[in-house]
């Protein structure tokens, strides 16, 4: 069948249905020929051309809507801009504001390692391509930094030296520091020498020291330039030389106590092998021993300094003995492997532990935050709210009559809306803002630098949002509304006020008929 063809029965088709031709019902009609008599029409493929050129995100979702003809293409367009409370561009743009503000107030104060550290991850994170939401988590780090940062404490400390005001920066404070630091460096300097050389006069082995030293080294801390003259150095040549030989008494000491402990440890072996009938290897074995005590006694009545190599000697005489008793060790090898294959499994479940941990403030369903992880990011916008004041609010968000729809539609259809109402949720709120699912059908939102009015306008936006989005389920629409209640942190009495205030006023929204966000503003 050809062009021709498929023209003359597209004509036909329209007429027997009784429609007027017009140049969209030809397309849609003459197409899907071309598609039953399986003609590739180069014209035809244009939706297919047109929904490659989307963002993949909504190259998915057009799939799944199996669009076939301009229709149903145009409709899928028209929704999807209705969905779109702001363009990628705005998002991104807002995104790159916020994460600029926060570094600015990170940079104006002073130059760390943390702060090098922070500002090479972000530049990193810009040039390879960037999502609103690794925007957020890279932000709240710097509106950490901002927080934790110690700038009034360092001053203060500072402060004990040299004279500061609040006009003072990290160059002004230098410029002043210098001068302090070149004034007293032969001080320092001298104090520096007065300690090596003590460290060096005092004895390594003995832990003793005499009035004599300690008399000196006091009056040397005292007044560090005595080092330089002529009768401090003879004293402390003087202490030196007492510490060389003090080592040299306290070493004799140790290698006669170390013999001792020797030679009790070869007697042992030796009566628990003449204890037994000896074989021809025990023999040599009892003839090391025997040797090895003889080597003891040597040291043990011995002046000379150089008793050292007799050690080396035992020490080898020892571990021959130790190879030749290797049964024993044998033994300890099965424990040993045991050990290390339950080290082996421990790890393994660390491991685990670990993995556990990166999921514990997300929830599994909607993949928002959770609870906890709501918690915690309202408790580092709370920080900011103590140091600069910044108002912000908390919107306590609940699906009206939730449990009559999964009674009616089953738990498959209300897992399903929790995710598509938590997709438009995310997609709506704010770059920056925190959205979780607080409970089955419960969602917490925070704003940040929002007061009651603006977060009311957003949220009846949202509103009207769901109120038009059509929520389907095996091919039977669902009706979605909710009730909302909103508090802000200057109106509330403490931080953990804020969202029992919130869940208050989502309550009263309740009562007051649902499908509604209360106070009404």
């Amino acid at each position: 069948m050809n062009i021709s063809d498929l023209t003359k029965k597209s004509i036909q088709t329209i007429a027997k249905n009784g429609d007027a031709i017009t140049p969209i019902l030809f397309y849609d009609t003459f197409c899907g020929e071309a598609r039953r008599n399986r003609v590739i029409v180069e014209d035809c493929e244009l939706i297919k051309t047109y929904i490659e050129k989307l963002d993949s995100e909504f190259q998915k979702e057009a799939k799944r809507y199996n669009i076939r003809n301009i229709k149903e293409f145009l409709s899928y367009l028209t929704s999807a801009l209705n969905r779109m409370n702001q363009n990628h561009l705005a998002k991104r743009h807002y995104s790159l504001l916020e994460l600029t503000k926060k570094i600015s107030e990170a940079v104006s104060m002073i130059d760390n390692l943390k702060l090098e550290e922070l500002s090479g991850r972000t530049n990193a994170m810009l040039e390879r391509g960037h999502s609103p939401d690794n925007l957020n988590e890279i932000r709240r780090e710097w509106a950490k930094f901002s927080l934790n940062y110690k700038r009034e404490r360092n001053r203060e400390k500072l402060g004990q030296y040299i004279p500061i005001n609040m006009k003072d920066d990290l160059d002004s404070i230098i410029d002043k520091v210098i001068p302090l630091l070149e004034r007293e460096n032969k001080i320092k300097s001298s104090s520096e020498i007065v300690d090596i050389l003590f460290k060096s006069a005092t004895p390594s082995l003995a832990k003793a020291r005499n009035r004599e030293f300690e008399k000196l080294y006091k009056e040397l801390r005292t007044d560090p330039e005595k080092i330089y003259e002529k009768d401090t150095q003879e004293q402390l040549n003087k202490l030196y030389e007492e510490r060389v030989d003090t080592d040299r008494d306290e070493e004799k000491k140790s290698v006669r106590k170390a013999s001792s402990i020797v030679k009790n440890l070869v007697d042992e072996v030796k009566k628990d092998i003449d204890s037994k009938e000896i074989a021809p290897k025990e023999i040599e074995l009892t003839e090391k021993v025997k040797q090895i005590k003889e080597d003891i006694l040597k040291i043990s009545n011995s002046t000379d300094e150089n008793s050292s190599n007799l050690l080396d000697s035992i020490s080898g005489g020892i571990e021959n003995i130790g190879k030749q008793t290797g049964s024993l060790f044998g033994s300890l090898k099965k424990y040993s492997n045991s050990i290390f294959a339950l080290k082996d499994n421990i790890g393994k479940l660390e491991i685990e532990i670990g993995n556990s941990k990166k999921d514990i403030d997300r929830d599994l369903l909607t993949k928002l935050k959770n609870k906890r992880g709501f918690q915690s990011d309202l408790e580092d916008i709370e920080k900011e709210y103590q140091v600069h004041k910044k108002n912000y609010s908390v919107i306590i968000i609940d699906i009206d009559g939730f449990k009559d729809i999964v009674k009616n539609y089953g738990n498959d259809a209300g897992d399903l809306i929790l995710r598509y109402f938590s997709k438009i949720l995310k997609e709506y709120i704010s770059v920056g803002d925190s959205t979780s699912r607080f409970g089955e059908d419960r969602f917490a939102v925070s704003l940040q630098e929002r007061d009651l009015k603006e977060s009311a306008i957003l949220i009846n936006r949202f509103k009207e949002k769901v109120k038009h989005t059509k929520f389907v389920y095996k091919n039977r629409r669902v009706l979605i509304t909710f009730s909302a209640g909103i508090a802000d942190r200057k109106d509330s009495d403490s931080f953990q006020n804020i969202i029992d205030k919130a869940n208050k006023m989502m309550n009263e929204a309740k009562k007051l008929g649902k499908d509604r966000i209360f106070p009404e503003i």
